[in-house]
């Protein structure tokens, strides 16, 4: 018997999985782990590729729009095959199921969630979404171009330092710049600062990799956030570009920087 004839058989019985175990619990980490970071696929490249792994034709648009108009008028003369057409959940299904995620999440271990929450993050960074933007704030977040690049500074400071970066580039000084290319994870933090997207990745002339960080102020946040880089990953050299060298940056380069924001 297959798992999801197994699935089926336990919900006609009434069957529910309490989900504590320790052999839930490892499997559940184990399946966590194996999905980090991963993308879901998009739900209709699933069914081409099974539909083309069967040797099965894909319809073209005009038969699609055809497939279309025909289960529209189907579900106007024929109801909709669930009747569930302009319904909605009641009050008392909706607690019911809020009830039962409650549960499910009271069964879990906090390593389960720990590793939940991580799989999530790493989720967020690989889709660039990660640290979100944050509206209404003083610092001019926004997408500019740079050296060729479109990118999407936090700051008009992180903006400014990226054309600081490209002069340096066209004057030789190094070799190249990169706007937030890598996330550095904290896997054995369970709670708080569980990661770190330095500004940017500096390769210089002689090869070597520097990560630079451009800070206005420093919040508690951000040094616990450079404290746990410096322990986690001691082999990485980050530069933090706070206020006095950032002004010293603007005073002496600002007028050799294109486009450089005032």
């Amino acid at each position: 018997m297959k798992e999801h004839q197994i699935r089926h058989k336990a919900s006609t019985m009434g069957l529910v999985s309490r989900g504590i175990s320790e052999a839930w619990q490892k499997n559940m980490l184990l399946h966590s782990k194996k999905l980090t970071g991963r993308k879901r696929p998009e739900q209709a490249d699933v069914f081409k590729r099974a539909i083309l792994d069967n040797g099965l034709h894909i319809p073209d648009a005009e038969t699609r729009k055809m497939l279309s108009k025909k289960m529209v008028l189907w579900i106007q003369e024929n109801g909709h095959p669930r009747g569930m057409s302009g319904k909605t959940h009641s009050s008392s299904a909706k607690e019911k199921m809020s009830a039962s995620g409650l549960a499910r999440s009271a069964q879990e271990s906090e390593c389960v969630k720990s590793e939940r929450v991580l799989k999530g993050m790493k989720t967020k960074a690989m889709k660039g979404i990660l640290a979100t933007p944050r509206i209404g704030t003083t610092w001019k977040a926004g997408w500019r171009d740079v050296g060729g690049q479109r990118k999407y500074f936090r700051s008009k400071w992180e903006a400014n330092y990226a054309r600081y970066l490209q002069f340096l580039v066209e004057s030789g000084d190094i070799r190249s710049w990169e706007h937030e290319p890598i996330t550095f994870w904290f896997e054995e933090i369970k709670r708080g600062c569980r990661s770190y997207l330095p500004d940017f990745r500096v390769t210089e002339n002689s090869g070597a990799v520097v990560f630079h960080e451009v800070k206005g102020w420093m919040d508690d946040r951000s040094k616990t956030k450079i404290k746990r880089m410096a322990m986690y990953h001691p082999t990485i050299k980050l530069i933090v570009i706070e206020y006095k060298s950032y002004n010293d940056i603007r005073r002496k380069l600002s007028r050799m920087c294109k486009g450089w924001e005032e």
